[in-house]
Formats: C-alpha cells, sequence, structure tokens
C-alpha cells in the first residue's frame, strides 16, 4: 500500500512539472507577437511620416523654384524698364541739344547782323562756358558738377543770351536730383525775367507739376491754365491741359 502511494505522488509530481514547462512558451509568443505589432505599428507611424514630410520638402522646392523663375522675370522686366527709361532720357537729352544748336545757331546769326548785340550778350567766354555745362549732362552724365556749372555759368555771364537756357537746365537738374523748391525758383526766372525764351512754355508747365506734387493744386491749376493761354499750339499746352483734366 505504500509502494502504491509513492508510485502516485511521483506521477502527479512529474505532470504537474511538465505542464509548468510546457505552458512557458506560450507565454513567450504572445508577449513577443505583441512586441512585433508595436514595432510594426511604429514603423508604419515612421513610414507615414517620412512619406509626408517627403511630400512637403518635394512642394517646398516646387514653389522655390517658381519664385525663382517669377525673380527672374521680374529681373528681366526690370531690365527692360531701365532700357527704355534710358532710351527715353537718351531722346530727351538729344532733343535739349538740338534746341541748343538751333539756340545757339539763331544767336551766332543775330550777332553777325547786329554787331552791338554781340556786345551786351557776353563777354566771348560764355559759349563755351555754356558748352561745357551742357556736355557735362549730355556727354559725361555728371549730374552734380553741372549743377555747378550752370551756376557759375549764370553769375559769371549775367548778360549772355544762354542765361534763360542755362537757367532752364538747371531746373531740370534739380528737379531730377529731387530738389522741387530749388528747381521752382530755377525754372521762375526764366518765366518771369525772359518772357521770349523758347524754354518759358516748358518752365511753366514744370513749375504747375512741381505744385502739383507738392501740394499746391490751385497754384498748379495757375500754371497750367496759363501755359495753355500763352502757347495753345505748343506740346507743353497739351501736356498741360491733360494733367488739368485730371485734377
Amino acid at each position: 500500500m505504500k509502494k502504491r502511494n509513492t508510485t502516485a505522488a511521483i506521477l502527479l509530481a512529474a505532470f504537474f512539472s511538465t505542464s509548468i514547462y510546457a505552458a512557458a512558451p506560450i507565454s513567450d509568443a504572445t508577449v513577443s507577437t505583441a512586441s512585433n505589432a508595436e514595432l510594426l505599428k511604429r514603423m508604419d507611424e515612421l513610414t507615414r511620416v517620412m512619406t509626408i514630410r517627403n511630400k512637403m520638402q518635394i512642394r517646398f522646392q516646387t514653389q522655390l523654384d517658381q519664385l525663382g523663375q517669377e525673380v527672374n522675370q521680374i529681373k528681366g522686366s526690370i531690365e527692360v524698364f531701365n532700357n527704355q527709361l534710358e532710351q527715353i532720357e537718351d531722346r530727351q537729352r538729344n532733343l535739349y541739344q538740338m534746341l541748343d544748336e538751333r539756340q545757339q545757331s539763331s544767336s551766332t546769326n543775330q550777332s553777325t547782323s547786329a554787331p552791338e548785340a554781340n556786345q551786351s550778350s557776353g563777354d566771348g567766354t560764355d559759349k563755351s562756358a555754356y558748352q561745357s555745362a551742357v556736355n557735362l549732362v549730355l556727354n559725361d552724365k555728371q549730374y552734380q558738377q553741372a549743377i555747378t556749372a550752370f551756376e557759375a555759368f549764370v553769375i559769371d555771364h549775367p548778360k549772355s543770351s544762354y542765361v534763360p537756357n542755362a537757367q532752364y537746365w538747371l531746373g531740370q537738374l534739380l528737379y531730377k536730383e529731387k530738389k522741387r523748391k530749388e528747381a521752382k525758383t530755377a525754372f521762375l526766372v526764366v518765366t518771369e525775367q525772359y518772357p521770349e525764351s523758347n524754354k518759358r512754355a516748358d518752365a511753366l508747365l514744370k513749375i504747375g507739376i512741381i505744385d502739383e506734387y507738392s501740394g499746391e493744386i490751385d497754384s498748379a491749376k495757375s500754371f497750367y491754365q496759363k501755359t495753355i493761354a500763352e502757347y495753345p499750339s505748343s506740346s507743353a499746352a497739351s501736356l498741360a491741359d491733360k494733367r488739368l483734366k485730371a485734377l
């Protein structure tokens, strides 16, 4: 009887021992499966984030390329505009030069027919001094030096027939340098002291423009109207009429 009980105990011990050892792999497999699922989930999330980031980088690069193209187009437009502006300025300078040459030719003819007029127009050095000042504008494009030269000219040659033109040049150059008050003073000298000058109509127009930009609308209208009334067939009158209607 005692031997049978001992045998039963050994069998039970072996059974429970086998059950414990057999259950262990199932538990480990479950944990391993959960870990793999979590890892796969994280990898999927990382892949999604990387995909989004790559799409954003591609989008940003595309936008940068588009901006680069737009900048190049703008640069090209600016270059074209600058070239056109330079051509306009060149034509304007050529026009002034032609007018000055005509004025000089007219003065020479008057001097030939009336020697006494030559004595009152200057001391003989005014022509070269005036032309030197003009060359600073037309050839050298040294505008500040040209302003100084024209200012010196009207002081050194107050009786020269070139003084009205020199004053008009002063007005143009000062206006270009955004010195509107000084420019207006130069133009007023032309309009008030030299009524026969061929620059007077343009000087009246320029004074009107300066007053308009300065907010002196009533004064601007007055000068525009004066330009139209006194020089109705001039290009200055046509421009004055357009600006007057726009006020």
